[in-house]
């Protein structure tokens, strides 16, 4: 498989790969360098302290000078891109590369607050566990943002409501996506879902049809406090939902799989439209695995959570 990025790997990895190969580790961390230099340093003292897991940092070609990087972090896998790269692809490299049941997408330039591994690693284990806890936000006056996400349909416009998740950390509740697409992924799940679309070209987008497309699958998303992190600079934390090259992907994907008396068709959606999605992937691979269309999952969604 091609790919756009060189891995190095972390020092300890290279003589241990050979006697791990049938070893899966329970967690691996993908930390994406968003922030400054500094930032990534500081995130990683901070992780290389507190988080015993593997580290995978997803950084870009020329950011830093990665043989002195390497020295200073011996135990951190570096994936270094050539060129530009969204989010989407990025968390496809660190699963890809991981060897994890379990992966958490964290970024540099936030503050993992809260991660109770005892209680979301016994969620992730259930039989019918989510495909991923997607993070809960705050901002920098460390006020949780309505960072849970409903299923909504206004006019032929795909827009999902927002909402506040609960403060009680025993309460799960459902989510359509997971916000900046942090959280904490079942890695084997996340790959048999085909990962997010690298042909989108928005983290929002690319977030959004992983989501709808977990969800038509038969597949949970989840929110719960026990998950959180913090972007520590900004007040005012809002996504990007600007319509984009591929985004008319998703609309295709979301929207053109119709359950009429309980037997899925497709039909070209009459709003946005990807005729080549339309062909390669609803009508050859969608129709047969969705559980439920859009609809249904608007009209089905918890109460608690409209």
């Amino acid at each position: 498989m091609m790919t756009n990025y060189r891995i190095y790997r972390r020092k300890q990895e290279i003589g241990k790969r050979i006697n791990q190969l049938h070893n899966i580790e329970q967690l691996a961390i993908g930390i994406l360098d968003t922030g400054t230099p500094e930032q990534l340093r500081e995130a990683l003292d901070w992780y290389v302290r507190e988080m015993n897991y593997s580290l995978h940092v997803v950084t870009q070609e020329g950011r830093f000078d990665m043989l002195a990087m390497q020295q200073e972090f011996k135990d951190v896998t570096f994936l270094v891109f050539a060129t530009h790269a969204f989010t989407g692809e990025k968390i496809n490299a660190v699963a890809n590369e991981c060897q994890a049941n379990l992966f958490l997408i964290v970024r540099s330039d936030l503050l993992l607050v809260k991660f109770d591994g005892t209680f979301l690693f016994s969620a992730m284990s259930e039989g019918e566990h989510p495909a991923a806890f997607g993070a809960v936000i705050a901002n920098a006056n460390r006020e949780i943002i309505p960072c849970l996400r409903i299923p909504r349909l206004t006019g032929r416009e795909l827009d999902p409501d927002s909402d506040f998740p609960s403060p009680d950390p025993s309460v799960i509740r459902s989510t359509l996506y997971p916000v900046f697409c942090l959280g904490l992924y079942d890695r084997a799940l996340f790959q048999r879902l085909r990962g997010f679309d690298e042909e989108i070209h928005s983290e929002y987008w690319q977030a959004l049809d992983w989501g709808v497309r977990c969800h038509l699958y038969g597949y949970d998303l989840a929110l719960n406090s026990n998950l959180l992190m913090q972007v520590p600079d900004r007040e005012s934390v809002i996504e990007d939902r600007s319509e984009v090259q591929g985004f008319t992907r998703c609309y295709t994907k979301a929207l053109s799989v119709q359950q009429i008396r309980g037997k899925n068709v497709a039909k070209r959606y009459k709003g946005y439209f990807d005729k080549e999605v339309y062909n390669d992937e609803v009508k050859k691979r969608m129709i047969w695995l969705q559980k439920r269309d859009f609809n249904t999952l608007c009209s089905q969604w918890p109460k608690e959570n409209a």
